[in-house]
Order: C-alpha cells, then sequence, then structure tokens
C-alpha cells in the first residue's frame, strides 16, 4: 500500500532572551565600530584632502565606494552566511575590514584610500553588517522589535562619539592614528562574532493523515509522550562551527527548549525532533523572515502557519514511516530549497532573482530607493567641511555638528521603532492601519529631510547647523528603521529576502554615484550649498515616487496589509 509523502522543515528555535541578549550588545558594539567609522569619516577626510591636495569629487570616491560596496556586496554577504554561517562570515569582515584600515595607514595620495578604505573595507563591513542583522533576527521573535532597535542604535552611538574622537586624534597624533584606532576597535568585532553561538533547530515532519490537535504550553506539551511517533532528538548549530558536534540521543521530545504556549489544529500529523546537521550549515538565509526587523509574531503570514515561517527549509521523503534521517543523509539529499546553504551561487542568485522587478509597487519602491541613496550619503559626509570652510566654524565645533546627528538618529530609530508597530490616535480612524501608518511616516521623513538639506544656504552658525544636523538624523531614521517592515507591508513576507537583496543593490548602486556627484557640485561652485541642495532634491523626488507607489497600491488592493479586509476571492499582491 502506497504511503503519503510527508515534508521535514528545519525551524530554528528562538530562544526570545537568554544568550540572545549577549548577541544583542555585541551586534551593538559592531554597528558602533562599523557605522561610527564610515559616518565620522568626513572629519577625517577634511583634513586628508589639504594634505593630499585632493578634489572632492575624488574624496567623495572614498566614502561611496565604502557604503556602496558595503551595501551592494549584501547577497553575497549572505551566501558566506548560509554556508559558513554568522560567526565566519562576522571574523571574515573583521580581519578584511582591519587588513584595510591597517593599509590605509600607509597612504600617500587620496586614490590610494580610494582602494584601502572604499574597496577592501566596503567589502568587509558588508560581512560584518549582514551577520549583525541576521543574528538578531534568528534570536528573537517576540522581543524582534525590541532586540533589533537596540542593536542598531550602536549607529547613532558610533557616531555621536566618534567624530569628537577624531578630532582629537588628529590634532593630537595625526590623521594616521585614527587608522591605528579603527584597526583595534575592528580587532574587537572578531570577539563580537564569538559571541554568535549556535542555535538548536527543530526538525517538523508533517505527515497527510488525520486531523490532531497540538497543545503546547511549554517543554512538557508540545509533543504526546505516548503518541507512537515521538521523536528523538539531536542539537545542531544554526550557526555552524567545524569544531562544534553536539547531540543527545536519549532524550525524547519532551525535553525540547521551551517555544512559548500555542494550541493549533494541523490538517496534517506533525512530528517534532530536533535533529543534527554535524558540520554543515542549516541555510539561514532560506528563512523567510531572517531580514524582518520587526516582531515576527505580529506579521499574518506568521499567524497563519509559524513553522513555514521560521523554517529553513524542507525535505521530503517518501514514506511516512520513514525514520527522520542522520545528518549524513540530509547532507547526501537533494533540496530544492538549498536548505543546507552548501551552494553560495544558488543562494546570491535566489536574492537578486529580477522577476520580482516586475511587480510595479516593488519597482516604485526600488526607484524610490534609488534616488534615497544617491542623496542620504553625501550631506553627512561634506557637513564637517561645510561647517569649516562655508561657516567658519573650527574642526572641534565641526565633530560636533556631526555628533548631534548621532545623538538624533539614535533617538530617531527608538521612537519610530515603537511608533510603528501601534495605531495612531489620528481623526476620522486615519490612524488605525498601521502598515498604511507606517509608508506615511517613512514617506513624509524622507521629505523632511529633503526639504532641510535643501535648506542648507541658510544655516550660518553653529547652531543652526546643530538644528539642522538633529532634524536630519531624527527623520533619517525612519528610512532606516522602517524598510525592511514597509517591503513586507507592501509586497508579503514570502518575497522579502528577494526583494530586500534586490534592493541592497539598487541603494549600493545610489550609494556609489551620490558622493562623487556631489563632490563635482562642490568643485565647480567652490560651495558645499549646491551639493546639499541636489541631496535635498533627490532625496524629495524619492518621496514622489513613495507616493505613487502608495496610491497604485490602495487603488488595486484597497488596504496595506490587513488581510482580514480583503474579499475571500482576492488576495495580497503577487
Amino acid at each position: 500500500m502506497a504511503k503519503s509523502p510527508q515534508e521535514t522543515k528545519l525551524v530554528p528555535i528562538a530562544p526570545d532572551g537568554g544568550w540572545g541578549w549577549l548577541v544583542v550588545v555585541a551586534t551593538f558594539f559592531i554597528h558602533v565600530f562599523v557605522d561610527g567609522f564610515i559616518y565620522s569619516l568626513g572629519v577625517v577626510v577634511d583634513v586628508l584632502q589639504k594634505e593630499f591636495h585632493s578634489s572632492n569629487k575624488v574624496s567623495g570616491l572614498v566614502i561611496s565606494l565604502l557604503a556602496g560596496i558595503s551595501y551592494g556586496s549584501g547577497p553575497i554577504a549572505s551566501a558566506v552566511i548560509n554556508k559558513f554561517g554568522c560567526r565566519t562570515a562576522t571574523v571574515a569582515g573583521a580581519v578584511i575590514s582591519m587588513a584595510g584600515c591597517g593599509a590605509s595607514y600607509f597612504a600617500s595620495a587620496m586614490w590610494h584610500l580610494v582602494v584601502s578604505v572604499g574597496v577592501v573595507m566596503g567589502v568587509g563591513f558588508g560581512l560584518l553588517y549582514c551577520p549583525a542583522i541576521v543574528a538578531v533576527t534568528t534570536y528573537f521573535e517576540k522581543r524582534r522589535s525590541m532586540a533589533t532597535g537596540l542593536a542598531v542604535t550602536g549607529a547613532g552611538v558610533g557616531t555621536f562619539v566618534f567624530p569628537p574622537i577624531n578630532d582629537y586624534v588628529i590634532t593630537n597624533h595625526g590623521w594616521r592614528a585614527v587608522f591605528i584606532l579603527f584597526v583595534i576597535l575592528l580587532a574587537l568585532c572578531i570577539l563580537c562574532g564569538m559571541v554568535y553561538r549556535p542555535l538548536p533547530f527543530l526538525q517538523v515532519t508533517d505527515e497527510e493523515k488525520d486531523d490532531e490537535e497540538i497543545f503546547g504550553d511549554g517543554p512538557d506539551k508540545i509533543a504526546n509522550p505516548n503518541h507512537e511517533d515521538s521523536a528523538k532528538q539531536e542539537k545542531v548549530a544554526l550557526f555552524p562551527s567545524s569544531n562544534e558536534r553536539v547531540s543527545d540521543n536519549s532524550a525524547d521530545a519532551r525535553s525540547l527548549p521551551d517555544l512559548g504556549s500555542r494550541e493549533r489544529k494541523y490538517s496534517s500529523r506533525r512530528r517534532y525532533s530536533v535533529q543534527s546537521a554535524g558540520d554543515r550549515s542549516v541555510g539561514l538565509m532560506n528563512k523567510k523572515d531572517v531580514f524582518y526587523t520587526g516582531s515576527i509574531t505580529d506579521v499574518a503570514e506568521f499567524k497563519d502557519d509559524p513553522d513555514s515561517i521560521r523554517s529553513t527549509g524542507s525535505l521530503r521523503e517518501e514514506s511516512a514511516s520513514a525514520q527522520l534521517r542522520t545528518a549524513k543523509e540530509v547532507d547526501a539529499s537533494e533540496s530544492s530549497e538549498n536548505v543546507d546553504g552548501a551552494d553560495m551561487y544558488k543562494t546570491a542568485s535566489k536574492m537578486v532573482a529580477l522577476g520580482l522587478l516586475a511587480d510595479p509597487v516593488f519597482l516604485l519602491f526600488c526607484v524610490s530607493n534609488l534616488l534615497t541613496s544617491l542623496g542620504f550619503n553625501s550631506p553627512l559626509y561634506f557637513l564637517p567641511m561645510h561647517a569649516r570652510q562655508g561657516v567658519g566654524l573650527s574642526s572641534e565645533e565641526a565633530s560636533h555638528v556631526i555628533s548631534v546627528y548621532g545623538l538624533s538618529n539614535t533617538l530617531g530609530r527608538v521612537v519610530f521603532g515603537i511608533v510603528a508597530d501601534h495605531k495612531l490616535p489620528l481623526p476620522r480612524g486615519w490612524g488605525r492601519d498601521t502598515a498604511r501608518n507606517r509608508l506615511w511616516m517613512y514617506n513624509i521623513s524622507l521629505a523632511i529631510c529633503g526639504i532641510v538639506s535643501g535648506l542648507m544656504f541658510l544655516y550660518k552658525d553653529k547652531i543652526s547647523l546643530c538644528i539642522y544636523s538633529a532634524i536630519f538624523g531624527f527623520f533619517l531614521a525612519a528610512y532606516i528603521t522602517l524598510t525592511s517592515v514597509v517591503l513586507v507591508d507592501l509586497l508579503g513576507l514570502e518575497k522579502l529576502t528577494n526583494a530586500f537583496g534586490l534592493l541592497l543593490l539598487w541603494q549600493g548602486v545610489g550609494t556609489v554615484f551620490g558622493p562623487p556627484v556631489a563632490g563635482i557640485l562642490a568643485d565647480i561652485t567652490h560651495s558645499y550649498n549646491p551639493s546639499f541642495i541636489f541631496c535635498g532634491i533627490v532625496l524629495l523626488v524619492s518621496t514622489f515616487h513613495l507616493e505613487d507607489c502608495f496610491m497604485y497600491f490602495l487603488e488595486y488592493h484597497g488596504s496595506v496589509l490587513e488581510p482580514q479586509q480583503f474579499a475571500p476571492d482576492q488576495s495580497l499582491p503577487t
């Protein structure tokens, strides 16, 4: 008698606390060092321009390549994570970044820094940044919004702390000492990466049989101890290490870690076990929510089938009565979803599959992000130079202006992270749809950044520059904080990984070209005001495309994410 097929999913066990908070601390410091270097680089380049007699166009290439390659290498970094894990990717990124930073000490021309900082450190920072996001989202589900919010505030803290530190080091020890300082700090990123301790995962098997209910209220009720399919368990590393292999074949399903209270009815029988993968990678990038920085428990798809969203992939077995396979058997199996993450090319190509560009909503969002990326990096990079040469501030005062940005950006990330998950008390019930609120916050915040940047010619002293820096930093936080959340609102969680991979490429292209264009305008006009006006215009125009995206979605779909508002025969956009 033929037996029905069964599907086995690899489901990570997110502790939502415990060691996860140490992971948050580690990623916080990685953001402090990486973003602190990027956004305080203008203080250093201001000095290097004079020493190397460099143009703004060439010096703009340093920051544009550094940030652009960091973004654009996202799909490649993701493939590395998928095969080798977050820990290995972070260590590799730290070593590469240290090499580029150390080589910068010996620079004798600006183009040397274009290579050592822009290219080499850009690749290294890409390998540091991506695992810092993935590690937190893997460790947290219910508290993910809080955890990622705390982690990424390190970017604002680094931007607040390092500009005055860099100015002090340059004044007392010379600009080369700044690169020595960051070599030491980037070495600490290796220690931070080692904190990404491996997680176990559940192997969940669906069998097409009669309906059954699985009741859960902690570890003792997640599986029936008397059930004929009670399974054995082993522990597996989600962040693999060649030196680790932990197993425990004697424990039954009752000893699984606490997955929280839940009661769900399945149309199939579901078996739970913890399966070992030995030294192989589990394929983290196959998780649908790996780039989602909000609380995953609030997403409709998660409520429908949590294990499908958590899953790093699925395996097909021919017999429902077959025993769960061992690590070697799983390694030898063929999987269309690249479960073990061994195929790096497949992972990267999956993230940048171009078919999604046929979706007009996503295409408009990409064009908007391209324009945003053209304009949002240059203001921070050229602000210290404008403060010194255009307004007449000292180098110390100019560094304080950048620090104000860092402080306000930290506050903005916290505020928008909290507000984005709640209904707003607006008249006529306009604030009831949280997804629509997020898109409006995203749109209006970018418009404000564009307007205040375009009015740079009005700011004539330190106070006015600090006010600009505070406004720009606060509202730019909405763009940084809400991008992945808005993507899910527009496209659904199923398409997030592909959408995020493509979006990183668009952002990388915009970031590479933005600062050099702003630098050319400064060289031609001998003033930084036209550079800020250019940035303000492209930021403002980017919101027009978001408005088109918003109106298109409302016209054809009625609401952004609320699936309960759709008619039974309707669905979210595909």
